[in-house]
């Protein structure tokens, strides 16, 4: 017997805090207004650095971070994320649109965090995210 998938309804109003970290503004803002409408309060980062910013200022229930970013890529933001606050690692969730040229290191870690690939359609989205809900054990901040 295979499980119902987890509807938008049977979530819990307050999701708390996601981060969403993109060197693409249409990204960042397609992401930021589908976690909004789950519910979640959003906060958006242009690269990692900036993440990196915002992890050590406010802890995060879940973090949607591009993989392919100018400076630090986002398996290395991921990789220092627990630096700054510990535990951040558990909350990933990767998106990409070229899982295909990541180097084998790269692609070792990110293949073991759910993947949204891109161009990401608003379903897929809030799919990968019920299903990191439902599969992860995580509190809200």
């Amino acid at each position: 017997m295979t499980s119902q998938p987890t509807a938008l309804t049977q979530l819990p109003t307050n999701l708390g805090k996601a981060l969403v970290v993109d060197d693409e503004p249409v990204v960042r803002i397609l992401y930021a207004e589908v976690l909004e409408a789950m519910g979640f309060q959003v906060d958006t980062a242009c690269d990692a650095a900036q993440g990196l910013e915002r992890i050590k200022a406010t802890p995060y229930s879940l973090i949607i971070s591009d993989i392919r970013m100018p400076g630090m890529t986002g398996v290395e933001f991921f990789l220092k994320a627990d630096t700054v606050r510990g535990g951040t690692q558990g909350r990933f969730i990767f998106t990409t649109g070229l899982l295909d040229s990541l180097n084998a290191h790269e692609y070792m870690i990110a293949t073991e965090k759910p993947c949204i690939m891109k161009p990401a359609k608003v379903e897929t989205i809030q799919q990968t995210v019920l299903n990191f809900l439902k599969n992860s054990p995580h509190e809200n901040y």
